[in-house]
């Protein structure tokens, strides 16, 4: 929790009219004011309306002066987008906990231009236009916002493939660029985290792609060959990598051991953080796994090659045949820090009785000489493959393409336990490979010194084990003998740290000791990641310990303290079953993988998989069921002009001290869904008042006043008065806490229909407009004569009890009223081309709840209690807490404002315990008290 570095004289919360009237009031008074507010702007529900009524001004002429001057007063401080946690009353004072959620916006930057919302490519509801309209992920809440401030809406969670991906990499971004063509700004948002997407497009074990909420339908959208098609694209496009600009240079030089996929991944985050950058590698090639053990048939080496040279464009240097034994002599030699990734090049060997004959080779060794040395001839022979990983199939496959008769792969536990990716073992198969499970050696057994026989026992598994699978048993008695020529052992892989000892802090198994969270080991300039760190892996998972690693080194390089900041932006994912609940489509077959004809394949060296035609690549894309609200492709941060995005922001909590509490919280409105019968978002042109206040307010979404459904013109609109409003049955449909039983009159209702009807008939002078009502209650002054002069102005006014709404059974989209005419007592049906409901004021019923160790009363209607209505109709239950405006039941804007300003004048008073104190601060800012009254 964040201690905020002031206290105030008094927290305001809700930034409607009459929220910022009373913090006015009282920052004219010379008293510092925290505003709160859950929304994005100040303004309220006032900054929606289209006039006030009944002199029909502007609403928003009215009210954006003020959201100015509060926004700006020197005495008021803005906090939006927060809520109140937490007011605990302790000695006299109130102790605030708010929780400041992100925009994903740096406040201070951003100029409000509107560059972000202008390349989001995902479309909202938008709550500004009730609905009616939409607007983009990436948004100014709406044009008269203040403060003006885009805002991400990421709703608090990700999509399972972000989520999944270990170095960090956006699948639903890129997944939904690549959907839209735009292929060159995918591979761009790739290269913001891991920059070897060519290899990755074809290697990747994609534990995204498992996370896919698709495979809970027909099967999972193919990210991996996504990532394939744009890097193809991309790399056919620019053959030489594109310059890049390094705005800033630090001066500072750092070493990296290894040019594995952690190592590279490494290099090209601090390059592009102005490091320099030097690349070692023992390997007479760079890459690592991806140049040493991946099969040309899988990653070929001019992808690879092209892959790096995303990594020296930035100027690193990637200096091959040297081997780093001495990591302090490099400190000496001027590199500020070390990153050590060597990898895991050494093999586990078995010990396995005769395991010295010639033949018997270790996987690492064979692949190794497969891809960069001399290939051995394999023609004829018999091979046996020891192990079930990536590596054993790798090495089983490539035994095939060496010339070999028979290849089969042996492994002690049952298929469901091979470690290896399914898809691997299938295409092995397919080439000829025998899989051969439950089977392990003991002996090895040749002649003049080569090997010629396995003797093998058969195996039972037991009890799960540390691992978590079951521990294979040997079945005594089942020995048997199989005639080999040649063995590659790829039973596990270790770490080449050995040169390392009693340098930096080892683990028993070889693997460097680093911290978590930093990746930073016992000497506090050499980081270590990937392999070296975690043990074999996969190549994304070595590349995001890569990313993790440079940005820790880049925060102590710049003498940062690194345990203040927090790697990536990942928030946690979305649940499935939200998404395919809300999934209405068709049934989309997955886009079967383009193979080389297997008659080719098995001992070609040419690439076995074929990259997505764009058709392919489309329909596969098509088939993303769009599970989060951003889709984090990251548009926004390369169009915002200001650097302003930033994806990292966390949720805040922020304490404070205040003196007092007002609360302004205002009214909620009645959901229509509770009143069934009438069809509200059953029928499209069944809407509700506030959508209709947006439909003609001179900012309105659309250009013209047009209906809902089918953007037609409407010639006859009704209204339907006193929907969820003076009904105590509510509480018997079943629509929730929030509706139920509302038997107060929200007096609003009559006279904003009767506003409407008005203005629509200005803007629609040939419609005719009937308003449907029990009564009519003309509360406030000139309020008679509005009603009066809507009568004479042609509104039809009927006394009817409407009891149901449906919509024409011909197709048009009209509406039939049925009600009951109360005049003549009898049933009557009408048609309408549009239907208002007049919705009523309800209480916010979670008011109370944030105030922890104090009750906050409520009265008989839910509203916040005025303890004192006559003579101090602020107070509340809790001393020191004062309520303003709608807060405490149904008002207009004209009472509301005259609410607040009367709680500012008591709060004053309770601040300055005597009435006769002048007020603090300089009496030039303060404003003409008795024009608030007015």
């Amino acid at each position: 929790m964040n201690k905020h570095n002031k206290d105030y004289d008094a927290l305001v919360v809700g930034g409607g009219i009459a929220g910022q009237e009373a913090a006015l009031s009282l920052a004219d008074m010379g008293h510092q004011v925290l505003l709160v507010d859950k929304a994005l702007s100040i303004g309220g529900k006032m900054i929606q309306l289209s006039k006030v009524f009944p002199t029909l001004d502007c609403a928003a002429c009215i009210t954006t002066p003020k959201m100015s001057e509060t926004a700006r007063h020197p005495n008021i401080t803005l906090m939006l987008n927060s809520e109140i946690g937490s007011i605990n009353k302790v000695d006299g004072n109130f102790e605030v906990a708010i929780e400041k959620k992100p925009r994903y916006v740096v406040a201070e930057n951003c100029t409000g231009c509107a560059e972000c919302e202008a390349v989001c490519p995902e479309v909202r509801d938008d709550d500004y236009n009730a609905n009616l309209a939409g607007r983009k992920v990436a948004y100014i809440p709406f044009n008269l916002a203040n403060p003006r401030i885009a805002t991400i809406d990421r709703q608090g969670h990700s999509a399972p493939c972000i989520n999944e991906c270990p170095g960090g990499v956006k699948p639903y971004g890129y997944i939904t660029l690549a959907r839209n063509g735009q292929y060159e700004e995918a591979m761009k948002l790739h290269l913001e985290d891991i920059p070897f997407p060519g290899s990755l497009g074809r290697a990747c074990y994609a534990p995204c792609q498992n996370a896919c909420t698709r495979g809970s339908l027909e099967g999972p959208v193919d990210i991996r060959k996504t990532k394939r098609f744009f890097s193809d694209w991309y790399y056919e496009k620019y053959p030489e990598a594109p310059a890049v600009e390094i705005k800033e240079k630090t001066g500072k030089k750092i070493a990296v051991i290894g040019s594995g996929p952690a190592g590279i991944t490494a290099a090209y985050h601090l390059a592009l953080k102005g490091h320099t950058v030097k690349i070692f590698e023992a390997a007479p090639g760079a890459g690592g796994m991806l140049r040493l053990a991946l099969p040309e048939y899988r990653a070929p080496k001019n992808v690879v090659d092209r892959d790096l040279q995303n990594i020296t464009v930035l100027g690193v240097e990637i200096e091959v045949n040297k081997k780093i034994t001495d990591l302090k002599a490099l400190k000496t030699e001027g590199y500020d820090a070390v990153f050590v990734s060597v990898g895991t090049h050494d093999a586990v060997t078995s010990r396995t009785e005769g395991s010295e004959l010639s033949g018997i080779i270790d996987c690492l060794k064979f692949l190794r000489e497969s891809n960069i040395g001399k290939k051995e001839d394999l023609t004829g022979k018999r091979v046996m493959v020891i192990g079930g990983g990536n590596t054993a199939i790798d090495a089983a496959r490539t035994s095939l393409r060496l010339g070999a008769e028979k290849v089969t792969v042996v492994y002690r536990r049952s298929r469901e336990e091979m470690p290896c990716f399914a898809p691997e073992i299938h295409e092995a198969e397919e080439e000829g490979v025998e899989i051969m499970i439950l089977r392990n050696p003991v002996k090895y057994i040749g002649e003049n010194g080569h090997i010629k026989q396995v003797q093998l026992v058969k195996m039972q598994l037991g009890e799960k084990d540390a691992s978590g699978r079951r521990s294979p048993e040997p079945v005594k008695g089942s020995e048997y003998i199989e005639n080999v020529d040649y063995v590659i052992e790829a039973i596990g892989l270790k770490p080449s740290t050995k040169p390392f000892e009693g340098q930096i802090e080892l683990n028993k198994n070889g693997t460097i000791v680093a911290d978590k969270k930093t990746l930073q080991t016992s000497v506090d300039y050499i980081f270590a990641g990937g392999d070296t760190v975690t043990g074999a892996t996969t190549l994304i998972e070595a590349a995001g310990q890569g990313k993790k690693a440079a940005f820790y080194m880049d925060k102590y390089l710049r003498g940062l303290d690194m345990m203040d900041f927090e790697d990536g932006d990942k928030l946690p994912a979305i649940d499935k079953s939200t998404v395919l609940s809300k999934y209405k489509g068709d049934i989309k077959p997955v886009v079967e993988n383009a193979m080389m004809p297997l008659a080719q394949r098995a001992r070609s060296w040419e690439e076995v998989e074929q990259t997505y035609t764009e058709a392919q690549m489309k329909a596969n894309t098509e088939r993303c069921l769009d599970c989060s609200n951003c889709r984090e492709c990251h548009q926004c941060v390369n169009a915002c002009p200001a650097e302003a995005i930033d994806f990292k922001q966390k949720t805040e909590v922020v304490s404070t001290t205040v003196k007092s509490v007002v609360v302004t919280t205002g009214y909620q409105l009645f959901k229509p869904e509770g009143k069934p019968n009438y069809g509200y978002k059953k029928y499209a042109n069944v809407i509700d008042s506030m959508q209709m206040d947006r439909l003609i307010a001179p900012t309105r979404p659309f250009n013209n006043v047009l209906r809902p459904g089918d953007g037609k013109t409407p010639d006859n609109i009704a209204y339907v008065l006193c929907t969820g409003s003076r009904d105590s049955a509510i509480e018997n449909s079943g629509c929730g806490a929030d509706c139920s039983n509302n038997p107060i009159c929200s007096q609003i209702c009559c006279m904003y229909s009767i506003k409407q009807a008005q203005l629509l008939m200005g803007a629609l002078p040939m419609a005719d407009i009937t308003i449907y009502y029990m009564d009519i209650r003309a509360f406030g002054k000139g309020y008679e004569e509005f009603f009066q002069e809507a009568k004479s102005m042609g509104v039809n006014f009927v006394k009817g009890k409407v009891a149901k709404i449906r919509e024409n059974e011909n197709g048009s989209g009209d509406l039939i009223i049925r009600y009951e005419d109360i005049t003549k007592g009898v049933v009557k049906e009408a048609k309408h081309d549009v239907v208002v409901l007049s919705v009523g004021v309800v209480p916010n019923k979670k008011v109370p709840e944030m105030f922890k160790n104090q009750l906050l009363e409520l009265d008989e209607f839910n509203f916040v209690k005025q303890t004192d209505e006559l003579i101090s109709p602020s107070l509340t239950s809790i001393d020191g807490v004062f309520v303003a405006g709608a807060a405490s039941g149904p008002k207009d804007i004209p009472d509301s404002i005259l609410s607040a300003g009367c709680a500012a004048t008591e709060v004053d008073a309770y601040l300055n315990r005597s009435p006769l104190n002048p007020p603090k601060g300089d009496l030039k800012t303060q404003r003409n008290f008795t024009t608030v009254a007015k």
